[in-house]
């Protein structure tokens, strides 16, 4: 897989994380974001940076949703 595709997956699930309207939605939108963040790691598509930096994105978006969903 190339980097553009890797790149698409990981965008992809992050716009459903960002729309999200459930807890199960969320958590789910959270794993396949991380999950496609771990595999373009272990394909050498991503550095360890991009992969911390991604990675700090998804939980942070989690925790804002999280916060959006309880108020």
């Amino acid at each position: 897989m190339c980097r553009e595709n890797s790149m698409k997956q990981i965008n992809a699930a992050i716009e459903n994380l960002l729309n999200a309207l459930s807890s199960a939605a969320l958590l789910d939108a959270q794993s396949q974001a991380l999950a496609f963040i771990q595999a373009a790691f272990e394909a050498e598509e991503l550095n360890q940076i991009e992969k911390q930096t991604l990675e700090k994105k998804v939980r942070r978006i989690y925790r804002n949703q999280l916060i959006e969903e309880s108020a």
